[in-house]
């Protein structure tokens, strides 16, 4: 009996698996957002869940849906100026109006469908589709009216092979990229979410797709007009209803195709918005643990003139402004100063919330955050007796602190007070000062301003009543004045 290798085995199986499988499980996932968000458009249509749960009746359901839409003349519009300019299969070309019918686009769809070929044996030498990688190139030259974002003919934007004639895309892919608009969020420009696993992007063009079956329209998301607020509304609102809550995005990972496939020079366009892992976890678990914090520290951060942000609700704000918080979380930088608030001297939200932030996306390991937070704990031991005045006054030293020696003069300051009341034990010892100082003095996420942050935090969180009590007790000249500390 011959000798048979593990590799020779394992080979030998794969061979016997993907043969089996040819012709059957004819659809899949590619990792192409725009086929995928096809697929998951058909999959939502057929109220199905995983792409070999498909039939042939399932298909032709979904054929004479997006057929039905695609006929009419509003649907037409957006396909043509946003999508599929002159796109010949679902006929958004504005010269094709008269023979724009269901019935024609359903034979046109039907007619791809029936042209997708079987999946390529792995050994295959042939040439194969560049999207999926398992299927045969479709016989007909592809454009950028067809698949959205080629480069071809005398549009040279996003030409991924220098090729005028378009890409070596698969009838399949091409079938699938048709029902893309179905999931679609049309924003000013057209908004595809793609997120793994799949079951995740189901959820997440759900709204879009059910906007769609009820209304028949392409769903105007809400009327938002950034796509990163949206997607983070969602989050929040999807882990708020869901059993699991924050543990539901757990190893996910989301991208934004944000884009437009205009018909004229200069109307192609694309922006991908990776969703950092940390950031989608810190937004989902401050939807479940404190909304109402998480509201606060996001009111912090618009980009807006205060008159009007005066005059609109935080609702309308998301809809149509930038925010200056989610801007930091998708270049992983610092938002700690958005925990609290220096005008009202007071947290923006629970402890809890801001301790998740700092241990699982600024990194800092537990010991260390507890250290801070008992340090924390001494001051306000320290300035809690002090007179109203002195107390506002001891306070704006560790606020106005932009300079490592500013923030060193702030300790200077308490350790006097200490001793002044006649507090035995000292502030700081010599190493925990050198610990608080230098320790993050060269990491940009373990600066000494995130000991700042994390230290204002605790003290509005403590003596929020005292320190508002002082402030509006105080002149408006009084208001004006930076208090430097005393001098030696």
């Amino acid at each position: 009996m011959p000798t048979i290798t593990l590799d020779s085995f394992i080979k030998q199986n794969n061979i016997e698996n993907k043969s089996k499988n040819i012709g059957k499980n004819k659809f899949y996932w590619t990792g192409h957002p725009f086929v995928d968000a096809g697929l998951v458009a058909i999959l939502l249509i057929a109220n199905k869940n995983q792409p070999k749960e498909l039939t042939n009746e399932d298909i032709e359901k979904v054929i004479e849906f997006a057929s039905k839409l695609y006929a009419k003349k509003e649907w037409a519009s957006y396909l043509h100026g946003k999508i599929f300019p002159n796109n010949g299969i679902i006929m958004s070309n504005p010269g094709m109006s008269k023979k724009r019918t269901p019935e024609n686009i359903s034979k046109n769809l039907k007619g791809l469908y029936n042209n997708i070929l079987e999946i390529l044996e792995w050994s295959s030498k042939e040439k194969r589709c560049i999207v999926c990688g398992k299927r045969k190139p479709h016989n007909k030259d592809i454009y950028r009216s067809d698949f959205p974002l080629l480069g071809t003919g005398g549009m040279l934007n996003f030409f991924h092979s220098a090729n005028p004639k378009g890409e070596d895309i698969c009838a399949y892919c091409l079938f699938l990229v048709q029902f893309m608009p179905l999931v679609a969020y049309n924003l000013p420009n057209v908004l595809i979410i793609h997120a793994y696993p799949y079951e995740k992007m189901l959820e997440l063009c759900k709204e879009g797709f059910n906007y769609t079956r009820e209304h028949s329209l392409v769903s105007n998301a809400r009327d938002f007009k950034k796509p990163e607020n949206f997607l983070f509304k969602k989050i929040v609102e999807i882990t708020r209803k869901v059993e699991s809550k924050s543990k539901f995005w757990k190893n996910v990972s989301i991208t934004l195709y944000y884009f437009r496939n205009g018909n004229r020079s200069g109307e192609q366009y694309v922006d991908i918005i990776h969703i950092p892992t940390s950031a989608l976890r810190f937004v989902a678990f401050a939807g479940e643990v404190d909304y109402n914090g998480w509201r606060n520290i996001l009111n912090m951060g618009w980009i807006v003139s205060r008159a009007k942000k005066e005059k609109l609700s935080f609702e309308e704000l998301e809809k149509s402004y930038f925010n200056e918080v989610y801007r930091r979380l998708l270049n992983e930088e610092s938002i700690l100063e958005f925990f609290y608030d220096k005008k009202e001297k007071k947290a923006n939200t629970k402890w809890r919330l801001l301790e998740f932030y700092c241990l699982e996306v600024l990194g800092l390991d537990e010991k260390t955050l507890e250290f801070i937070k008992d340090v924390g704990d001494r001051i306000v031991e320290t300035i809690k007796e002090l007179e109203d005045n002195k107390l506002r006054q001891t306070v704006r030293e560790l606020e106005n602190a932009t300079k490592l020696y500013q923030f060193e003069n702030f300790f200077i300051r308490v350790e006097k007070i200490r001793q002044q009341k006649g507090i035995s034990k000292s502030l700081l010892i010599f190493d925990e000062f050198a610990r608080l100082l230098t320790s993050y003095g060269e990491d940009i996420n373990t600066s000494w301003r995130v000991v700042r942050d994390l230290l204002l935090f605790r003290i509005y969180e403590k003596l929020h009543d005292r320190l508002i009590k002082a402030q509006s007790s105080e002149s408006e000249e009084e208001e004006d004045e930076i208090y430097e500390g005393d001098e030696e």
